[in-house]
């Protein structure tokens, strides 16, 4: 039989860190420092600050010729500067719009994912510490039976010699006894120290996982704090865009309106006037393509069955007149202007009876029940339409409501055949209350035709 004697040395050795690990307690992370900026929406931002000093000094200097300017003529020359360096404002607020709009899409699903990160790294935290601290408990007890046998060992002498037994022991079976019993109790140290290393070692793996997922978790707040501080910067920014957005499109509705009292006063004939007239119809031609290609993307075509909705409380099978009253004239039909600009719609009053224009209020209806596919309602210039509006009737046709005094619907909105819609006004491009009305055609081939309304419909 070998006698195994207890290494009080190695005991100390196990017990110290077993100590040291139970009082290791969680690891501190200094913050690590938040993400930069998109730089292009920065070099936005400095492209407006840039121009807003430039805008600032132009119209610090049109203010001072505004002062001394005489006619009606260099008045309008000076009205339309101050237009164009407005349209490019306005331009450069909704591109930073645009891209603050994108810049917040792409952010909110990326710190919805780091708050789930987060929540998920906690929640492995807490299932670590609560090992942790049951392993520690582990350990402590073991480091107590541990105690418990020094102290017994202690107490009968521990690291007796076979020759100090034989000589302590009374007679051989004694002898023998205490040789069996020594022989336990070395095994017995040896497991608990075994128990105690395997225990430090388990300590060791959690706290060391611990450490790594702490350690994520704190990269993934720093993330989320840079993320949530872009997210708010951008917000703030693009309120503050878009109240300056609404501010200056306000500044440009009123120009225009300084535009259309001034082109009362002048000679029709004079240079300024035509000049005038054909900058406002071109703005309108602009516009007029972009609803073009809106009702490209968004209109029904020729040859698509028309959805059940919108037969729905039809009247008849075609378009009726959309201003319901028996005193209407046609002011100006389709084809031109008086001065060969364009036009494509029919401008349509109501009289009284001594020929006088009464059409301010008067109710405007749907032409065909349908879709609103766009309503725009806000009062503004709108490249010379004002507020208006466009009802699609399926099967490619279209329907388009201009120089509203309000609208009475909204997009998306389903509509009925002679339902009021709106009332004429004298909003965007015009010099008299009336209702400009188109009809467009959407091909099966996708391109968009711009029709004579009086094709379709007459009084």
């Amino acid at each position: 039989m070998n006698l195994k004697i207890f290494d009080k040395r190695n005991i100390i050795r196990v017990l110290s860190a077993v100590l040291s690990l139970a009082l290791v307690g969680l690891v501190a992370f200094s913050p690590l420092p938040a993400s930069s900026a998109q730089e292009s929406l920065d070099d936005l931002k400095q492209q407006y600050s840039d121009l807003e000093k430039e805008v600032a000094e132009n119209e610090k200097k049109l203010k001072q010729v505004e002062s001394q300017i005489s006619t009606n003529e260099e008045k309008l020359k000076t009205i339309s500067k101050d237009i164009d360096t407005i349209k490019s404002q306005i331009t450069i607020l909704d591109q930073r719009i645009n891209v603050l709009d994108g810049s917040i899409s792409e952010l909110r699903p990326q710190i919805t994912t780091l708050n789930k990160q987060i929540e998920k790294v906690e929640e492995n935290i807490d299932e670590l510490t609560a090992e942790i601290e049951e392993s520690q408990q582990l350990a402590q007890e073991t480091q107590d039976k541990l105690l418990e046998r020094i102290r017994e060992d202690y107490m009968v002498g521990g690291n007796a010699t076979m020759i100090e037994l034989l000589l302590s022991s009374e007679d051989l079976s004694t002898f023998l006894a205490r040789m069996e019993l020594m022989d336990r109790v070395s095994e017995n140290d040896e497991q608990l120290i075994k128990d105690m290393e395997k225990r430090a070692e388990e300590l060791n793996a959690l706290k060391e996982e611990a450490d790594v997922q702490k350690a994520d978790l704190q990269i993934k707040k720093g993330l989320l704090d840079s993320k949530m501080n872009q997210l708010r910067s951008n917000q703030y920014d693009l309120e503050s865009s878009r109240s300056a957005a609404s501010s200056k499109q306000a500044t440009l509705d009123n120009r225009y309106a300084q535009v259309n009292e001034l082109l009362g006063e002048l000679d029709e004939d004079s240079e300024e006037y035509q000049r005038q007239i054909a900058r406002q119809r071109a703005e309108m031609e602009v516009l007029s393509r972009e609803i073009d290609n809106y009702i490209a993307q968004n209109g029904s075509s020729q040859g698509e069955e028309v959805p059940q909705e919108y037969l729905v409380n039809r009247q008849s099978a075609g378009l009726i007149w959309p201003v319901p009253y028996s005193n209407t004239a046609v002011t100006c039909g389709f084809g031109y202007y008086s001065n060969g600009q364009p036009h494509y719609g029919t401008d349509i009053v109501v009289r009284d009876a001594n020929g006088n224009n009464i059409s301010n209020g008067k109710n405007i209806v749907a032409a065909q029940s349908g879709k609103v596919i766009r309503a725009i309602n806000n009062g503004g210039y709108n490249s010379g339409y004002g507020n208006y509006c466009i009802i699609d009737h399926g099967n490619g046709m279209l329907t388009l409501y201009a120089h509203c005094k309000t609208l009475t619907v909204y997009e998306g909105q389903i509509v009925s055949q002679g339902q009021k819609i709106g009332e004429i006004g004298l909003t965007g491009n015009t010099t008299g209350y009336h209702l400009h009305f188109e009809v467009r055609i959407k091909n099966a081939d996708g391109s968009v035709s711009r029709v004579n309304a009086m094709n379709y419909v007459s009084p």
